[in-house]
């Protein structure tokens, strides 16, 4: 029997619909994506702007140069995690990075159509907040999707809190027994702390998140 659908739930139906994160199994994704060899890339060319070697870009950001080199070729994306470490140790940030030195913000108000979103199958992001001038925090929107892997463990040079509005989240943190996060929970990792934190019971989580201060 053939359905009619009302204006309004037409409108309702494609918000929900925009509103999904795109996937794509560990691959790095920007709105409107760049492909890996992109990534590699605009990291091989910031490193050199640094000055670094392969070596010692892997030597700050705590990975193996096997790791950038297959990065930099194409060979291989990154995860957002993988990347964060990575493009800090060179004194940038995700927004900046994937605004390919556009990034102009100006003034209090950070408008929505303006957002850096980036997804690597496991994990999507909206920088909400971004570093600009006389901002010293960052703003993430996180949408995390039950995955079969473990994400790696992180410790990152900025206090980092958060708060959880769906799904259930496990905390694992340096010096601490797992603790599982649900719904109006929130939490804080203070700077140089071992943790990690996944999504658990077969929902996407969603959570807002916020590293302060920035360590560039």
């Amino acid at each position: 029997m053939k359905t009619t659908e009302k204006p309004q739930e037409i409108a309702s139906r494609r918000r929900l619909d925009s509103a999904t994160p795109p996937r794509r199994n560990g691959s790095l994704l920007e709105s409107g994506p760049p492909e890996e060899a992109d990534v590699g890339r605009n990291i091989q060319n910031l490193r050199k702007r640094c000055g670094l070697s392969i070596r010692q870009l892997a030597e700050r950001a705590q990975v193996t140069a096997g790791i950038i080199s297959c990065i930099e070729r194409g060979k291989s994306s990154p995860s957002i995690a993988t990347l964060h470490k990575i493009v800090t140790a060179m004194g940038s940030d995700l927004a900046t990075f994937f605004s390919n030195g556009d990034l102009k913000q100006e003034g209090p108000i950070f408008r929505r159509e303006r957002m850096q979103a980036i997804s690597d199958g496991d994990r999507h992001y909206t920088i909400v907040l971004a570093n600009a001038k006389g901002v010293d925090v960052e703003m993430f929107d996180e949408q995390i999707h039950p995955a079969g892997e473990m994400p790696e463990f992180e410790k990152l040079q900025c206090d980092v809190c958060g708060y959880l509005i769906a799904g259930a989240i496990l905390l694992e943190m340096e010096g601490r027994p797992p603790e599982t996060l649900r719904p109006g929970d929130a939490f804080f990792v203070p700077r140089g702390t071992t943790h990690r934190g996944y999504a658990v019971g077969g929902e996407t989580a969603r959570l807002i998140t916020i590293h302060y201060p920035l360590a560039y």
